[in-house]
């Protein structure tokens, strides 16, 4: 949200959106160090899924890994791809899985679901989603194996006050299987 609000500038509007009240505050104490609250930034609680803003709001929508902690993925890209103009395009960031896991595992993951891997899909599953609403010119801008001080952070995100460590046996059985992923994609002029 602060570097949206650079990159907008002053005659710009930026709209911070999270389902936690305890997030929206954290987010308003950054605006005020940032030295930002003369800027037009709105934070609000509100699901990712139904944000309640105006169709054709926006001209970006961003998201730093947040996406995969929504249990309902195909429902917040649908509301990003409402809230486009058309020719806007998402930037995102965010972690999804190379390969299976079993389903135990998964459950062990999503019993802390804001961990991470909580919410974690396949990565031709998370890009499918994104194309099925609409998006084209998806376009992968980075993406790399998470190392294991890596994997062991995310899967305690957003911090240890929040996410308990998942055990150590069950990072190993994911190691070299989760990644970090950087991609852009447009919503078209025409259907």
């Amino acid at each position: 949200m602060i570097l949206a609000a650079h990159k907008v500038g002053e005659q710009g509007k930026v709209v911070g959106i999270d389902f936690s009240p305890q997030m929206i505050e954290r987010a308003k104490q950054a605006v005020a160090e940032a030295g930002l609250k003369d800027r037009s930034i709105e934070l609000r609680v509100a699901d990712m899924g139904k944000t309640n803003l105006p169709m054709g709001f926006a001209n970006v929508v961003i998201s730093n890994c947040v996406i995969n902690l929504c249990p309902d993925k195909d429902a917040v890209y649908k509301e990003a791809f409402r809230l486009l103009r058309p020719g806007g395009r998402v930037a995102i960031s965010d972690i999804v899985l190379t390969d299976g896991i079993s389903p135990d595992l998964r459950v062990r993951f999503e019993s802390t679901w804001s961990g991470c891997l909580g919410g974690a899909i396949l990565e031709n599953e998370y890009l499918n989603k994104v194309k099925e609403v609409g998006f084209a010119e998806i376009q992968i801008m980075a993406h790399h194996l998470l190392t294991p001080e890596e994997l062991e952070a995310m899967a305690r995100c957003p911090g240890e006050e929040f996410t308990p460590a998942p055990a150590k046996e069950d990072l190993a059985l994911v190691q070299g299987r989760v990644k970090s992923i950087k991609f852009t994609a447009t919503k078209p002029h025409s259907p």
